[in-house]
């Protein structure tokens, strides 16, 4: 899904970038999301003072049909939260507060529950390694979906409690290379990166991104948040939905998630697949809840060099490749398609992407049970969302 969004990203830059008074058809968009079977979206493109386009097509409920609204419609941004914790830590390193080449067991002040690699005790956890997924930290598909839970369930599990049941060193949640050595994707490494943050200001993490990062850019945070509960109209809230083109594919679905009441629109097949709200534990790394203006005020501040939270030079340390892109990808398994993976040189919780015609673009993308979202600029300085 992400992949395919990243096509059409591409063309909607390519209209912004060639002309800005030519836009996109809305009807030609439309039949685009139509064929690759998206019920729903919103498109904003920005640059880091103005928007140079917006349009919302489809519904944020099949049912009843509700139409997505670019102001009031709240998407769950999937891993595109992860981007919220690398400005939250530089914060703190502007502030010197945190290294981040420091070993991140001084921050936790935890002594009796150490974070390390068992077989590589002496290459210290970083920061740097974390928001760069190179701190050898790797838990498994299974395990990651059964992280997900109905409603506001994973919230009775904290977030130092996840993060340390799953990145201690009595388990088996570590590649076999020195943390550094190697990357690869991590939502437990990226949340105990929020974790740290949490114990340095003393503070939940959802309260600090709100305080310290929306509200200062004039975000309305009674319309933002992790939890269901945050939000008083959960109408506002985007329904998630995945077409399902034969019964084997509603089968797949319902042995990923054994957790949720998966349920049909139609009884016959194909059909359109609805899963209820749900929550996750690890939620800085996937569970930021926001609408599409939001975003794109939050993406407009990092095309402004960091604007009123961060300092140009901490956007620019966001933006570089850590290990000057010579650590490679690790694969712990047979994977049906990591073309994307390959493509990726990992910033501080942001990303380089590089297309197949070689383009290169930077932000991240994001992917929940029924949505999928990119968020990416380019070198001319403008971002989709």
């Amino acid at each position: 899904m992400v992949h395919i969004l990243l096509v059409v990203f591409a063309l909607v830059f390519h209209i912004a970038i060639g002309n800005g008074s030519t836009c996109p058809n809305q009807e030609w968009i439309e039949q685009s999301l139509k064929k690759i079977h998206v019920p729903g979206a919103a498109i904003i493109v920005v640059n880091a003072t103005h928007v140079l386009y917006e349009q919302a097509v489809g519904y944020k409920s099949l049912s009843p049909k509700e139409p997505i609204d670019i102001d009031k419609s709240i998407f769950s941004l999937g891993s595109i939260s992860k981007t919220f914790i690398g400005i939250a830590v530089m914060q703190l390193v502007e502030q010197e507060l945190v290294d981040l080449d420091a070993d991140i067991n001084q921050y936790l002040s935890e002594p009796q529950r150490r974070i390390f690699h068992p077989h590589y005790p002496s290459h210290s956890i970083t920061l740097r390694k974390l928001l760069s997924h190179s701190a050898s930290i790797y838990v498994n598909r299974q395990a990651e979906d059964s992280l997900f839970k109905p409603g506001d369930e994973a919230f009775k599990e904290s977030l130092a409690d996840v993060c340390f049941k799953y990145a201690n060193p009595n388990t088996s949640n570590w590649l076999p290379k020195p943390p550094g050595s190697v990357s690869l994707y991590s939502n437990v490494g990226s949340s105990l990166a929020a974790l740290v943050v949490e114990r340095i200001v003393n503070m939940s993490y959802s309260d600090y991104v709100e305080e310290k990062i929306l509200k200062p850019l004039g975000i309305d945070i009674t319309k933002t948040g992790v939890h269901l509960s945050d939000f008083e109209n959960p109408d506002d809230l985007v329904k998630s939905y995945a077409y399902a083109s034969d019964a084997f594919y509603i089968e797949q679905w319902h042995q990923m998630m054994p957790q949720f009441n998966i349920t049909q629109i139609s009884d016959n097949i194909p059909t359109w697949l609805h899963f209820p709200y749900f929550s996750l534990s690890t939620y800085p790394a996937g569970l930021w809840r926001m609408s599409a203006r939001a975003l794109s005020v939050y993406l407009r501040m990092f095309l402004n060099n960091g604007s009123s939270i961060l300092h140009p030079r901490s956007i620019a340390e966001i933006r570089t490749v850590v290990g000057c892109g010579v650590i490679p990808m690790f694969t712990p398994e047979p994977v049906n398609n990591n073309t994307i993976q390959r493509r990726l040189e990992y910033g501080l919780s942001w990303y380089w992407v590089t297309t197949d015609k070689g383009d290169r673009y930077f932000g991240h993308a994001g992917e929940l049970p029924g949505m999928a979202h990119v968020m990416l600029t380019n070198k001319k300085n403008i971002g989709v969302i």
